[in-house]
């Protein structure tokens, strides 16, 4: 198993592979898991988490409403979760063009976003631009590096 931490979706009560006894087979993509509480498929369910998840071994009542955000693995610069763009997963580790400054990558963030797909080279450019549309308190803090040359210009957004 993934050492994303035992917090996950692929441990959780609230996913129905959980409900029924076996445990999502996270290398094959075909083997989906699902969110029974946010009715969600979940790709990769060791690295998928959120406020809701439970074990079984919480004490007192289990939450029956979505709370927070969905969070997913990010980009490896130090150990970060990143938020999903409400129930768009970002998919990390692949090629993109950044859509804050231009800078391609072969190892960036990127999910579809109003029919196109939008990518980003580092954590910090996707939760910056993430923060442009979900006005949060509680979203995630700044805590990724800076990208690893500046910005030479103001992000498109």
């Amino acid at each position: 198993m993934p050492n994303g931490g035992s917090d996950c979706c692929g441990n959780c009560l609230h996913n129905r592979a959980v409900q029924e006894g076996e445990h999502p087979n996270w290398a094959a993509r075909e083997n989906r898991a699902q969110c029974t509480l946010r009715h969600l498929d979940i790709t990769n369910p060791f690295w998928t988490y959120c406020g809701n998840w439970d074990d079984g071994h919480r004490s007192g009542t289990v939450p029956t409403e979505p709370a927070g955000w969905v969070y997913s693995r990010s980009l490896y610069e130090g150990y970060q979760r990143i938020p999903w763009h409400g129930d768009i997963e970002p998919i990390v580790s692949v090629p993109c063009v950044c859509a804050a400054c231009d800078r391609a990558t072969d190892e960036g963030i990127v999910f579809e976003h109003g029919g196109a797909v939008l990518g980003f080279c580092t954590n910090r450019h996707y939760v910056d631009w993430w923060k442009t549309q979900h006005d949060d308190p509680s979203s995630p803090p700044d805590t990724s590096p800076p990208p690893r040359s500046s910005m030479t210009r103001a992000p498109k957004w």
